[in-house]
């Protein structure tokens, strides 16, 4: 009976060891072993980059959008509260933003403002992919008023640009000034509003 006893609970043992291994593998083959490379791609000190690089491509794509302020145009001393200054981005597949719309994908324009003095920004969301952009200011007014303006820009090489104009000019009640700055982009003729 002793030996039966034994030989019993050498089985249970065995078939726990079985069913232990068993889950193991189990949780390995459904992301245990992801969890343990995620683990060991956050350590802090790594040997070399070979081993970031092969972190970065097992945690995801392996790329990262990068955002950036491409463009911002500040203007002041509008002479009066209808001065319209639009901020434009033009890209090279022909979309735009400006006046209020978007239609550049991975981007983000701020609202459309008018007053005497107002700021308007464009984001690249992607400034990783070193996208080629171009710009252009249009000013519309109601009558023929000075305002001051600033645009500062960042082409896809990474390099600032920044023009200043004082006492730019709106042409008559209704009509608009625009001043273009290139980029890479082909800039449409009559993209201001009227």
């Amino acid at each position: 009976m002793r030996m039966n006893k034994g030989l019993i609970g050498l089985a249970l043992v065995a078939a726990l060891a079985l069913m232990v291994a068993t889950v193991g593998a189990t949780a390995s083959a459904s992301g245990g072993g992801a969890a343990a490379a995620k683990k060991k791609c956050k350590k802090k000190k790594q040997a070399n980059s070979a081993k970031k690089k092969k972190c970065k491509k097992k945690n995801g794509t392996g790329t990262t959008n990068t955002p950036l302020v491409r463009a911002t145009l500040n203007w002041s001393n509008g002479g009066a509260s209808d001065v319209d200054m639009d901020l434009f981005v033009f890209d090279t597949n022909g979309n735009r933003a400006g006046n209020g719309s978007d239609t550049i994908p991975e981007s983000v324009l701020s609202p459309d403002l008018t007053g005497p003095a107002g700021t308007e920004t464009f984001t690249d969301q992607a400034f990783n992919e070193k996208r080629a952009f171009s710009f252009g200011v249009c000013y519309t007014v109601g009558g023929s008023v000075h305002t001051d303006y600033t645009i500062t820009y960042v082409t896809a090489d990474g390099v600032t640009h920044t023009d200043s104009r004082t006492d730019a000019l709106g042409n008559s009640p209704g009509s608009s000034t625009h001043i273009d700055y290139p980029g890479g982009a082909p800039i449409p003729s009559g993209y201001c509003p009227n």
